[in-house]
């Protein structure tokens, strides 16, 4: 079947003859996007609540139970820069789809030379789903030796976060989007000290499928597990470890799997196997340190407006699809969006100020400017350096032609909903007096295409 549209309009069909029917093969869904100022532009961060998808099936009448808080690493006072007294970040939706905000908020903190800290969200298989927040690292073990299932040494292309990465050994066929044959590395990282308090910080991205991939999948019960699994080495063979891994939420991030007290005394060496279409940029083994204190806050100005389609940079298949933010078109490749009642344009500061249900519904070819007050930070102490991190809540839904009410704005999420029967599930009495005061700008249900510019993205 077809995911976007068409340019044949009348085609002649002659017996015993191959017809050719050509469709784009870009993307229609996949998750709101981050831009952040580095001092010159907007530069593409990652992606957004790819863990939270509304309606998304895996199969038949069974869909993916949401997480909807997310941590995810903006940058350091290197690449992320006050523009006008503010950190100014951008929050994009440019695809198919519908982002549900319901809270937005600025994290940094300032970490010892010689420490990390990573988010420990990750995309997981099912609940209970941890609680957001931060893990600080210290005292690297160094990784002797990477070796993949086919025999190729990698150990050079997962020592640093650089422009050498680890992909699959094949990839499943196109109707398997996301979905690779089964691979393994394994990983030497030396004599482990297994009562530490060890972790290892994963850096890579996954490639998702989507709901028709998800379906596609669902009929071909031969298929593996997809999600990475864990094993340790030890004199009696491997072993597998009885907890979730997870993998990346979409694109590039670093997952933590926490490994104290879970590995089995004399560990020799670990092996990552997986059938995702997970490709790796570094995997290292550090230990939990303490975290040093951080510092929240919420937008002090924000302004929702209209942004376009972006382009995308030409790159690599084994690197993730990133947009460019100051290349926009008006009119995107798809016919079909959404139809319903969004956020109109604006600020919205009391819409995303607290995990409380009441959203900003934004719609595609919108984007959110953020605003944090850069002078109220605290100073920051010698020979440490400041990270910056956003966490979210909210929910994205994509026009898939599986996913559960895929077609419409409504229903609207709320906290605590039952995912396995979206859009059969009365909504609770809440307070939403901000629905009728905020959701006054109607989309769809045929494509919103902008022909005069009301409103302008900030640049500056």
């Amino acid at each position: 079947w077809f995911d976007l549209s068409l340019n044949n309009v009348d085609v002649e069909v002659k017996r015993d003859e191959t017809v050719t029917l050509t469709e784009l093969i870009l993307p229609t869904g996949s998750c709101p996007y981050l831009y952040c100022w580095d001092g010159e532009r907007f530069r593409f961060v990652t992606d957004l609540l790819g863990a939270s998808p509304l309606g998304l099936p895996v199969a038949e009448g069974v869909y993916i139970d949401a997480d909807p808080d997310e941590i995810v690493w903006i940058g350091d006072e290197t690449n992320f820069k006050p523009i006008d007294g503010s950190y100014r970040l951008q929050i994009t939706e440019e695809l198919r789809e519908i982002l549900y905000l319901d809270e937005a908020k600025l994290i940094a903190v300032d970490m010892p030379t010689g420490t990390e800290v990573h988010p420990n969200t990750r995309l997981l298989p099912r609940g209970p789903y941890p609680e957001a927040g931060l893990v600080a690292l210290a005292k690297r073990k160094p990784l002797k030796q990477a070796k993949r299932s086919d025999g190729l040494d990698v150990t050079v292309a997962l020592q640093d976060n650089d422009d050498a990465w680890l992909s699959p050994v094949e990839l499943r066929e196109p109707q398997l989007r996301g979905l690779a044959k089964p691979y393994s590395v394994e990983l030497d990282f030396g004599k482990l000290d297994t009562a530490a308090p060890l972790a290892l910080a994963m850096t890579g991205w996954l490639h998702f499928g989507g709901g028709m991939a998800n379906i596609s999948a669902s009929h071909r019960p031969e298929l593996p597990f997809p999600f990475p699994v864990l094993e340790a080495e030890t004199a009696d063979g491997w072993q597998k470890l009885d907890f979730p891994v997870g993998a990346p939420v979409g694109k590039t991030k670093t997952i933590l799997v926490d490994l104290e007290g879970k590995l089995p005394a004399n560990t020799t060496r670990l092996r990552l196997s997986m059938a995702f279409e997970i490709h790796w940029n570094r995997i290292a083994l550090l230990e939990k340190t303490t975290l040093p204190n951080a510092t929240e806050q919420h937008a002090a100005a924000t302004d929702l407006h209209w942004h376009g389609y972006g382009a995308f940079e030409n790159q690599p298949s084994h690197l993730p699809l990133t947009p460019i933010h100051a290349e926009t078109t008006d009119t995107p490749n798809w016919r079909i969006t959404p139809s319903g009642w969004v956020t109109r344009y604006g600020g919205v500061n009391e819409l995303i100020a607290a995990k409380d249900n009441k959203l900003a519904i934004i719609a595609a070819g919108d984007e959110l400017t953020l605003d944090f007050d850069a002078t109220s930070l605290p100073t920051q102490p010698t020979d440490t350096k400041r990270h910056f991190f956003l966490f979210t809540s909210g929910w994205d839904k994509d026009a898939d032609f599986h996913v559960a009410q895929g077609w419409t704005v409504e229903p609207l999420p709320w906290h605590g909903m039952n995912h396995q029967i979206y859009g059969r599930e009365p909504r609770p009495k809440l307070d939403d007096a901000w629905i009728k005061k905020y959701n006054t700008r109607w989309i769809g249900p045929r494509t919103f295409r902008k022909l005069n510019k009301l409103t302008q993205s900030k640049t500056k």
